[in-house]
């Protein structure tokens, strides 16, 4: 099976980072590829930026839509693309927030999110409540580390960042698993784990996992409804490759 995981920003580390991490988990008879749009912003701490990552992210998904099984946003967002797939394929798209809250609830009654910047901390709660599981996580919290920073700063560093904020919703939230709330944190799962004694999730791992699942199991998305194919129409402006996947 052959999956492409796409960091939706045009960070080449970060793309390294998901590489590293798929390379590390994914089954003997398992191809995963990390690639990254060249247009669009260089990171994503915000609704703006989502925004202006959709197109090269879709285009570059589109681009390669014959040569994979399945598709990973590996983006701990909400990330629209994630939907736009889904009508546009049949073949399973999982986001790496959505993939490691569900897997999240299966190890424990509930979890939290350890993100980057504050800003995240509502619009993660968006997804929380849009997943169905306000019931199920303890907080959001956020190490007050803009994304970025995550390519300038020492492992270590971070590390200490996430572990503190971790902590706190261990003792404060008594939060049972811990995921980890940006692609960038790929990596530190374990380490963390160790310290903290509870289960820590890689939203990158999640969803690899959970798509190897799906397609050795042989299911599909759905094309009933909410994730029908869109209808031909005319786009003005548009590059050409858009127009290809009406049906």
């Amino acid at each position: 099976m052959r999956i492409l995981l796409i960091n939706p920003n045009t960070s080449e580390e970060f793309t390294r980072r998901v590489q590293a991490i798929a390379d590390q988990y994914a089954f003997p008879g398992t191809t995963a590829v990390a690639m990254n749009p060249t247009t669009g912003p260089h990171s994503i701490e915000g609704i703006y930026d989502e925004l202006l990552s959709a197109p090269g992210t879709l285009e570059l998904a589109i681009s390669h839509m014959d040569e994979f099984d399945a598709f990973v946003i590996a983006c701990y967002s909400d990330h629209p693309t994630i939907y736009a797939l889904r009508e546009i394929t049949d073949k399973p798209v999982l986001g790496i927030a959505e993939a490691s809250m569900y897997v999240a609830c299966m190890l424990g009654y509930n979890f939290s999110v350890v993100t980057t910047n504050e800003e995240w901390e509502p619009l993660l709660w968006d997804a929380v409540r849009h997943y169905g599981l306000t019931e199920r996580c303890a907080s959001v919290r956020s190490t007050r580390m803009p994304v970025l920073a995550l390519e300038a700063a020492s492992e270590e560093e971070t590390s200490e960042l996430i572990l503190k904020t971790a902590q706190q919703a261990i003792t404060e939230d008594d939060a049972e698993v811990i995921c980890l709330g940006c692609a960038g944190m790929s990596g530190m799962d374990k380490a963390l784990q160790d310290k903290l004694g509870i289960p820590v999730l890689d939203g990158v791992v999640c969803a690899l996992k959970l798509l190897e699942g799906l397609i050795g199991y042989g299911v599909t998305s759905s094309k009933k409804r909410a994730y029908a194919r869109p209808g031909h129409k005319p786009i003005i402006g548009l590059p050409e490759i858009f127009g290809t996947v009406y049906r």
